[in-house]
């Protein structure tokens, strides 16, 4: 660790929720530089709770994070992450968690980044008047361990109130929103900020680790780190059938965040189980 090039190096963390426990870890153990979190207002950039809408995608949302607080502290590393939660993007009909993380590096002009997706989220949402009883709601929301958001039930979605941990905080906000609805009626819904969400917390941490352990990978031919898997090598042929499936993953491609240098890495598979064939298992 001592002769890797980031070793004991200034790493900012921009951060708005807390994330250093979550993130500095993997570093310490994996790559052995210096995080420190600036914590700003990164909600310009968009809200989890949909009162500033995001205009960029997570990861160069991500990115703009990670420059935000390189500006401001003169810091030429920065790190920064960003979640995307809602239906999959493959699996539509069930929600989860797609955590980004990047370390933006101005000395070498280099970005890397990993992503972590999980279906351990935990995310409810219902609408209620302030006389409903919601205690079912309040189990399967994990709540209080989850904190919760009250806000209008409206398409917009100024007006909320987040982080609720408590009861009684609870039906004051639910009372208190109910009065400034158009139809009297509230959202209540879990809060996904990082501070308020442990399922989210954990997914922060896995991706965290994913990054820590790429970035302590040097380049075999230019000797930067980043180097990690870029893609994959496709094709594979039924062990049944015999037929070919071109879309089939059959090996990892390794590369480089810098340079275009790349090489074969771990073998997926070999040959292609009739379960996964299209003739065989149409």
């Amino acid at each position: 660790m001592p002769s890797h090039p980031y070793f004991k190096k200034e790493v900012v963390l921009t951060s708005k929720h807390k994330k250093i426990d979550l993130i500095k870890p993997a570093f310490d153990i994996s790559v052995g530089c210096n995080i420190f979190e600036l914590p700003l207002d990164t909600d310009q950039l968009g809200t989890f709770s949909g009162d500033i809408a995001r205009l960029d995608p997570p990861l160069e949302t991500a990115i703009k994070k990670a420059r935000l607080g390189m500006s401001l502290t003169g810091t030429p590393l920065g790190i920064a992450s960003e979640g995307s939660i809602g239906p999959d993007p493959i699996v539509p009909f069930l929600h989860s968690d797609i955590e980004h993380l990047v370390f933006v590096d101005d000395e070498n002009e280099i970005i890397i980044s990993e992503t972590f997706r999980s279906f351990d989220i935990t995310l409810f949402t219902t609408t209620v008047s302030p006389k409903d009883d919601l205690n079912q709601f309040l189990q399967k929301a994990d709540f209080p361990n989850h904190k919760l958001i009250v806000r209008p039930n409206r398409s917009d979605k100024s007006g909320s109130i987040k982080g609720i941990d408590d009861q009684q905080y609870l039906s004051e906000a639910i009372e208190k929103i109910a009065e400034i609805s158009p139809d009297g009626l509230v959202v209540v819904e879990s809060d996904l900020r990082a501070i308020s969400s442990p399922s989210r917390q954990k997914n922060i941490e896995q991706v965290a680790n994913l990054l820590a352990l790429r970035i302590s990978q040097l380049c075999p031919e230019c000797k930067l780190p980043g180097w990690g898997c870029v893609g994959y090598e496709k094709g594979l042929t039924c062990s049944e059938c015999g037929s070919e499936n071109q879309l089939a993953i059959r090996q990892e491609i390794l590369g480089c965040a810098k340079c275009e240098f790349t090489k074969s890495g771990k073998v997926i598979a070999s040959v292609l189980s009739p379960a996964n064939c299209d003739i065989c298992n149409p």
